[in-house]
């Protein structure tokens, strides 16, 4: 008996796309044969995070199949993980590796063979596959999707632009995928100067962030860097080449409306962030059940015949941005679409929320022939109560 394998799925994979293989048994014709998959984790347990059964196809010593399925019910996210300089996404990822075994009947009696056949050839925990929170679209999915993301063409793990906007006392989180742990310093750049930081990454970990708001401006001015209207954070190789670079510009604009700023997982896996400080809309979605008490015969009009004992409350939060770019308008897309969404009330304090809206439109100035901002309505993924009486 025997399985080879034929193709197998990139080293690093989407957890959320297909991460397909192609097997053959010489021992198809067997009765009730079926290739079996065990999919397991090299932090180890002794049992697998799925088995899989695949009876053999007609005609067919072959069989293709996706564990993505299963991967993906492994993998979270990480957000406000960082400590200090940069945190490791043990969350956004998963080691795994993947067992072949046949089972078939022999003398009638269901028997399962040993394993055949691994990939990685020899698994341990430093030899396995990856598979990362991100997902790529049907049009830009490879087998090296994540190529532009990481040491051969490094870059964040981030949908937005080379510039962004922030405020002085608002957070913001970047995220790279470093499976060398190429990365070895980070630099934070100011007016007049820079401070270098030097990394350790911690080896087999592949995803990690750091943070680029205020903390970041808070470094650049205890080394006595002047911040005006822009600093960089960037990653710097061993010989200081930059990797990556994100340029943020400070908004300063008074505004009469208070700033809400949103964080959302985008595609890559990372956190994209982005404020919007026009009209803020605030409301709640009241909710109440009722019942009727009998009253004596000699009643007064203080007392009660309908009673509310439960009121629950829904908040919800109308937002709208400034004029955007066309850039920022495919950026907010994402926003949209995300299944993690957070609202900044400090720059330590996060609250979960959810988008309600059902379409949003991307917008062009060639098609549109005007300028344009967006509004998306919000709501917090708990509820308010009221005493029941």
């Amino acid at each position: 008996m025997a399985i080879t394998i034929i193709t197998t799925p990139n080293a690093f994979m989407a957890a959320y796309n297909q991460v397909p293989y192609t097997v053959s048994s010489n021992n198809t014709a067997q009765p009730n044969f079926n290739f079996i998959i065990d999919v397991n984790q090299t932090s180890g347990t002794a049992n697998p995070l799925a088995r899989l059964k695949y009876p053999v196809q007609p005609s067919s010593a072959q069989l293709q199949f996706d564990v993505g399925n299963v991967l993906k019910n492994y993998v979270s996210y990480d957000f406000n993980n960082v400590t200090s300089v940069f945190g490791t996404n043990t969350n956004s990822r998963l080691k795994y590796y993947v067992q072949f075994r046949e089972l078939y009947d022999v003398s009638g009696t269901p028997t399962l063979s040993g394993v055949l056949a691994s990939h990685p050839t020899t698994p341990s925990a430093s030899s396995y596959n990856f598979a990362g929170n991100g997902i790529f679209d049907f049009e830009d999915f490879i087998s090296t999707s994540y190529i532009n993301c990481n040491v051969s063409g490094f870059g964040y793990l981030s949908s937005a632009g080379t510039t962004e906007r922030i405020e002085s006392n608002q957070e913001k989180f970047l995220y790279w995928l470093d499976p060398t742990t190429a990365v070895k310093y980070i630099q934070y750049t100011g007016a007049n100067g820079n401070v270098v930081t030097a990394v350790t990454l911690t080896a087999k970990e592949h995803l990690f962030s750091t943070r680029a708001g205020k903390y970041a401006q808070d470094v650049l001015i205890a080394g006595g860097i002047s911040i005006v209207n822009t600093y960089k954070v960037e990653l710097l190789g061993i010989t200081n080449n930059v990797l990556a670079s994100r340029t943020f510009s400070l908004d300063t604009e008074c505004s009469q409306y208070p700033t809400v700023r949103l964080h959302w997982m985008n595609k890559l896996g990372g956190f994209d962030s982005f404020n919007f400080n026009k009209n803020t809309i605030n409301a709640m979605e009241i909710e109440r059940k009722q019942f009727k008490a009998p009253l004596p015969i000699g009643y007064s009009k203080q007392d009660r015949l309908k009673t509310n004992y439960n009121t629950t409350i829904n908040d919800k939060i109308s937002i709208n941005s400034d004029w955007i770019t066309e850039t920022e308008s495919e950026l907010l897309e994402e926003l949209a679409t995300s299944p993690v969404i957070y609202l900044e009330k400090s720059v330590s304090s996060f609250v979960a929320v959810n988008i309600t809206n059902t379409n949003y439109e991307i917008k062009t100035f060639l098609t549109d022939r005007k300028m344009f901002n967006v509004t998306f309505d919000i709501e917090y993924t708990y509820s308010r109560y009221r005493q029941s009486l």
